[in-house]
């Protein structure tokens, strides 16, 4: 949403508002209108009804688990509940019988943390799509299905998606009544379509919060079942007291405000901060509306925190609970003796839902024939089995890991035979089209720079448009511009959904080369390559791939200025290669644990000026994390022709960063190269939620040889120290290198790692 979106993007479940919470209508999730039950009465008989209302507030949000833990300790009923974006996170999974001990637990774990990705979590994306994460340092994914523009959410779904499915599980029925929750239950979007608040009363209570959350620009909206948008609740309301005066019919509305600091030199020094600060007035007008219907307002000062500080999750919940504490004389007027909080937990246990039980259909909606296939598919180990969130998320990850689909859930209960209530049985996937394509353009750096050198710097694209021909196949055509240009299209043809394919595709390549002799520029050429080939074999799950490849080129190799002793060569090659890859690393860049291995062993024939020769190529690096945020990283990489002779074009290249860094870009040339790294990092800070993994400290070791017919086995060796920042851009290193035979560097790269 606006105001805490402008600083950098980067707020997750951050607020504003600009009209009145009078200003409510209601919707529903459902398939069809569900009619409201009658709301519960207090228990024990006799009392006050008591609502309590959740703002708002990214990571603040987390400060309402302290004050839940309060109310509980002190036996404060809440018999109604109503929140707004993080508050509607934490109001479901207390409404749904979730304890404050357990939303501690979640807060303080991983599980909140990792819904604020960029793209589809690595381990969870095809083979294909990592294929793109390392090659291309992205940028900007640019969506081309129906107009040029960038994808419309700055964070990707999958996370939170599957964080509301598995916390709500038992909630997801597509007709669920939430005045038969244990704390009957609203949450609030806004509808991008008439621009009026939404209140969810009903249905699958992911897809609701799901709604409430999705901040503009960083969440994809949610699509309604009348094709209406929805967004953020607390653009329209962000303190939902009028919610429960209005529709809950509280007697008692207590409101938790989460108070934020005020102007300080920052606001007015940028443009960011300027923005940010107008739209705080809108929010502050807003929120006066809301306290005003509040019987009791517990202000929580967070002045000191920031809507992303998800990593002092400790520090905001004991600021809720001293909150609470503040209005202890308020609140303990509601207070219930013990007798009268066993009745009243007593009653709010009566409604929790009974869990889906065996899971017996499943249907699909939307999406290609073959995504429906898929899941079909992939979902026949889970059916006549009790139904689990796992399991289900286990058979949408492959739909999903492409990129083409999105895909979630609602069950439902099979009544043709049996008229009464059972638990659920069935299960409702949609399919959704992902934001914004396909097809899909990526774009992103690519340089590296070295001291007493060339610079080389490069924009990469790549487009990609999935479903070409059928599911799972697809279109990719990849480019880099720059100090270079090279160009390659292929079409991933998938023969089977056991993983078989056939991959035809073609290339051109032109670059400067630049010959080297003790540390000198002795010569420069200019190479010109088109290409062909034929892949075919088989991607096994989203981690392996073998396959038989066949390639032919035709090269020029000519001489521009200088002199290297070497001819100009015009002529073509071929190459049979059989090509094995395992990718079981966690992420794409700095992965802390994980093991990568790519080999191929064919050969080189029919190729100008050289002899028919074996060819073989090799690489494996391996991380390990260490205690005190530290990673171990080892690495080798082996090129040979096994000794034969062959022509320049074709041989190996070592030097530049992070292939012996103290050296020149491709200063050493052989038929037979070797190349080993060791490193150690030691991360010196976080980067705030969602924006990568963090700054690191590093110290590395490279060794590397060269053989060659005109110049046998020699060695070179150097150590590097610098820093190295993951994000996602990419990753950049800036560092020192000292060799031996006195070479030295000083680097800077954005882009790939090794």
């Amino acid at each position: 949403m606006p105001s805490r979106f402008a600083i950098l993007l980067l707020a997750a479940f951050s607020l504003s508002a600009t009209t009145s919470p009078a200003q409510t209508s209601h919707a529903t999730t459902a398939q069809s209108p569900v009619v409201a039950s009658e709301l519960p009465p207090p228990a024990p008989a006799g009392r006050p009804v008591i609502g309590l209302a959740l703002e708002g507030g990214g990571a603040l949000g987390l400060a309402h688990i302290g004050v839940l833990q309060w109310f509980e300790e002190h036996r404060i009923p809440i018999d109604r509940l109503s929140g707004t974006s993080m508050g509607s996170l934490i109001g479901a999974l207390y409404a749904t019988g979730q304890s404050p001990g357990d939303l501690r637990a979640l807060a303080l774990g991983n599980d909140i943390t990792s819904v604020f990705t960029f793209e589809t979590p690595y381990g969870v994306a095809s083979f294909r799509r990592r294929q793109d994460r390392r090659d291309i340092p992205q940028l900007l994914t640019i969506g081309l299905k129906s107009r040029y523009g960038l994808r419309n959410a700055l964070l990707a779904d999958s996370g939170l998606n599957q964080f509301l499915s598995r916390e709500l599980f038992d909630y997801t029925r597509n007709d669920l009544d939430y005045n038969t929750l244990p704390i009957p239950f609203r949450c609030v979007a806004t509808d991008l379509t008439t621009l009026r608040a939404v209140t969810f009363s009903s249905g699958s209570l992911p897809q609701s919060v799901r709604a409430s959350v999705s901040i503009p620009g960083v969440f994809s909206p949610v699509q309604a079942r009348n094709g209406d948008f929805l967004v953020d609740g607390g653009i329209v309301d962000n303190l939902p007291a009028g919610v429960l005066r209005n529709d809950l019919h509280a007697d008692i509305v207590i409101a938790v405000n989460l108070e934020t600091g005020s102007i300080s030199a920052a606001d007015t020094g940028s443009v960011v901060g300027v923005l940010n600060r107008a739209f705080s007035a809108g929010i502050a007008m807003n929120e006066n509306l809301s306290k005003q219907l509040a019987d009791v307002l517990i202000d929580v000062p967070l002045g000191k925190y920031a809507t992303t500080d998800y990593d002092k999750a400790a520090q905001l919940i004991q600021a809720g609970y001293n909150a609470a504490e503040q209005n202890r004389d308020a609140l303990l007027r509601y207070a219930l003796n013990e007798s009268g909080w066993k009745t009243y937990r007593a009653a709010r246990n009566t409604r929790l839902q009974p869990a889906p039980g065996v899971l017996r259909v499943v249907r699909v909606e939307g999406g290609s024939i073959g995504a429906k296939q898929e899941i079909e598919r992939d979902l026949k180990p889970a059916q006549n089995k009790p139904a689990s969130s796992q399991a289900i998320l286990d058979g949408l990850k492959d739909v999903q890991a492409d990129g083409e689909f999105q895909a979630t859930f609602e069950t439902f209960a099979l009544r043709d035979a049996n008229p009464n209530p059972t638990p659920d049985d069935g299960l409702l996937v949609h399919i959704h089209p992902e934001q914004g394509g396909p097809p899909f353009l990526l774009v992103g750096p690519d340089v590296a720079a070295s001291t007493s050198n060339i610079t080389r710097e490069n924009l990469a694209l790549r487009f990609i448009d999935q479903g070409f021909g059928g599911f799972g196949s697809e279109f990719r055509a990849s480019a880099r511009v720059g100090y270079l240009t090279e160009a390659r299209a292929e079409y991933y043809r998938l023969l089977s959904p056991r993983g078989y394919f056939l991959q035809p595709e073609g290339s051109v390549l032109r670059q400067p080369v630049y010959i080297w002799a003790d540390q000198k520029r002795i010569a420069a050429r200019f190479q010109q390559t088109l290409g062909a080939g034929l892949e075919a074999g088989r991607t096994i799950g989203n981690s392996a791939q073998i396959s038989a490849q066949w390639h032919a080129e035709d090269m020029h190799w000519n001489l521009e200025t200088g002199a290297d002793g070497e001819s100009n060569i015009t002529g073509t090659a071929q190459t049979g290669m059989l090509h094995f890859v395992l990718d079981q690393a966690a992420t794409s860049a700095i992965s802390p644990t994980g093991t990568r291995v790519s080999f191929s062993a064919g050969a080189l024939y029919h190729a100008v000026g050289s002899a028919n020769a074996p060819l073989v190529k090799a690489s494996f690096s391996h991380t390990d994390s260490l205690p005190g945020s530290n990673i171990f990283g080892i690495g080798a990489d082996i090129n040979s022709y096994l000794r034969a002779n062959v022509a320049q074009p074709f041989r190996f290249t070592l030097g530049g960063p992070l292939r012996l860094s103290a050296s020149s870009f491709d200063e050493y040339r052989g038929t037979d190269t070797a190349l080993t790294r060791i490193g150690l990092m030691h991360r010196l800070a976080a980067l705030p939620t969602g924006m990568g993994q963090g700054l690191y400290a590093v110290l590395g070791y490279e060794a590397g040889e060269v053989w060659s017919p005109e110049e046998r086995t020699f060695v070179r060796q150097d150590g590097t120290a610098g820093f190295v920042a993951s994000t996602p851009l990419g990753v950049i290193t800036l560092g020192v290198s000292v060799g031996d035979a006195g070479r030295r560097k000083a680097f800077f790269t954005i882009g790939r790692w090794f």
